[in-house]
């Protein structure tokens, strides 16, 4: 492929890439008053916040560098509404 004087090209570069990385939805980190945290549903459907450790952020994923471990389920909607203890029913 030659590309001419004037002709545009979309590139996209790749920085860093990391294996097993831990990948969630923006909207499911959220920040309070002791740094970031996520909503982790338990086995009696009740849900726990915990503290995490963001890194980079691509679109609309962030990668989790401490706090998750890979399986488990996160509130990804509704969060202003829950507190620590909170039961939910997943949709």
């Amino acid at each position: 492929m030659n590309l001419w004087p004037g002709e545009f090209v979309r590139v996209v570069v790749r920085l860093n890439e990391s294996a097993d990385a831990i990948v969630v939805p923006a909207t499911a980190v959220q920040t309070g008053q002791d740094g970031t945290f996520v909503f982790v549903l338990k086995s009696d459907m009740t849900v726990e916040a915990r503290p995490v450790i963001t890194g980079r952020t691509f679109q609309k994923q962030i990668v989790i560098q401490k706090g998750l471990s890979g399986g488990e389920t996160i509130v990804t909607e509704g969060q202003l509404r829950l507190v620590p203890g909170s039961r939910v029913q997943v949709k």
